[in-house]
């Protein structure tokens, strides 16, 4: 879920591209015995090692060579560079946001709606991650591959600490809460109030009265002051921010702070994703129940919410990719066959799109585990923003968002900045 810059194509210029080409594009063309897979997945993180595993025994088994260009979060750039020097890698393996939204579109990757049905995998992909996935044109962009859940965690050792006696499912019970954690000198909710992590829960505030269709009309064109229940969430926040839940100075802190302060106990509750389960101790594992934000009165929702995704990474297909689709698809296969899934969720904790028959028995990591079975029966999930708010607006949406969690600051001044934002998109 981290955030990337990225430029679309028609921004690189001719001159920009020639400067460029050579740091960026040499390699990336191959041969018809040999794919070349972009991504930002590294080799380096031990949660990645069973993909990497799952490319040699590929090549074992297939002899076709998988070249892996690992291009972190400059990926996007590298690759609409590349794109146009009709270098660009053959498969991408990478999440949807931002810019990506448009790859399908504007030509950047080749739609694989009509992959999914050749290719076997259709009844393996949920519809819902297959609408995720599909732009307003009807294209399929990629083929969803791994997903991730952003639940709330609660320390219940901190909790107990100050005499609450259970997982605060409710807003009256969250201010209860705080009350008694402050009184025993225990910082109550710690998240990124001035980066991407505090935007998505900035808008899980905002959506917390908005029904499913009202809530992607928002994400899309903005006008948070003219819909009186988009303004009910923006209330609710400014209510439980000056009832003292957020940490002190909150909207100074970013997605790794407020991490570090959770996972270092420094802080009883946190909205933290799944990509941050390896990092909790035994301990603090053990201590720690998944929930999710607690709903208001006369909310849409009846649990707690929290945020369920199918779009941390998806197979792209270039043009490139496209002339040798017979060895794309082989590739491609043997990444969705169960073994494959399996060994990436058991041992590397990554959370599989495909349905792959739904044995959770190897996981042992116990947040993962607890995210499997017990977390989807807690809580309710709502729409996530990422596929609906549009690319020019989610990064300056952070200012909106530091702007929310800063005492002071009322109701009408956040919304005001929100649609500020997507009146300078138009």
């Amino acid at each position: 879920m981290q955030k990337r810059v990225s430029i679309p194509l028609a921004a690189v210029s001719v001159l920009a591209l020639t400067a460029s080409l050579g740091a960026c594009a040499s390699g990336a063309t191959s041969s018809p015995d040999e794919i070349v897979v972009q991504t930002n997945w590294t080799s380096g993180q031990a949660q990645n090692k069973p993909l990497f595993d799952a490319f040699e025994a590929f090549t074992e088994e297939t002899g076709i060579e998988v070249k892996v260009l690992e291009s972190g979060d400059n990926l996007n750039q590298v690759y609409e560079t590349s794109l146009l020097a009709g270098e660009e890698a053959d498969v991408l393996l990478v999440g949807l946001l931002e810019k990506q939204l448009d790859w399908a579109v504007n030509g950047a990757v080749v739609p694989v709606n009509d992959y999914i049905e050749d290719w076997g995998i259709a009844d393996r992909i949920p519809d819902d991650a297959l609408v995720d996935w599909t732009d307003a044109e009807g294209n399929v962009r990629a083929l969803p591959y791994s997903g991730f859940t952003w639940p709330w965690w609660y320390n219940t050792d901190l909790l107990a600490q100050a005499g609450v006696d259970a997982v605060p499912t409710t807003t009256e019970e969250l201010i209860a809460a705080t009350d008694k954690l402050r009184a025993a000198g225990i910082a109550p909710v710690v998240l990124g109030g001035m980066d991407w992590s505090g935007q998505k829960i900035f808008l899980q505030f905002l959506e917390m009265f908005l029904t499913t269709e009202e809530a992607k009309t928002v994400y899309a064109e903005g006008a948070t002051c003219e819909n009186p229940d988009a303004m009910k969430g923006i209330e609710l926040l400014v209510e439980l921010r000056d009832a003292g839940v957020f940490v002190d100075g909150v909207e100074g802190y970013t997605a790794d702070q407020a991490q570090a302060a959770y996972l270092d106990g420094q802080a009883a509750i946190a909205p933290l994703g799944s990509w941050a389960y390896p990092g909790a101790s035994d301990e603090l594992a053990a201590a720690t129940v998944l929930g999710g934000l607690p709903v208001a009165d006369g909310a849409a929702f009846d649990k707690p919410l929290a945020y369920r995704g199918s779009t941390s990474a998806g197979w792209w297909i270039s043009p490139n990719g496209e002339k040798k689709i017979d060895a794309v698809e082989q590739l491609i296969s043997y990444m969705y066959d169960d073994a494959v899934l399996k060994a990436i969720l058991d041992e590397g904790g990554v959370i599989p799109v495909a349905d792959f028959g739904g044995d959770t028995s190897g996981v042992s990591a116990p947040l993962l585990a607890q995210s499997l079975t017990d977390l989807p029966d807690a809580v309710d999930f709502p729409v996530m923003p990422d596929i609906y708010v549009p690319a020019d607006v989610s990064n300056p949406m952070y200012r909106a968002t530091s702007i929310a969690f800063t005492p002071g600051t009322d109701a009408a001044t956040i919304c005001k900045t929100v649609d500020d934002i997507y009146a300078a998109a138009k």
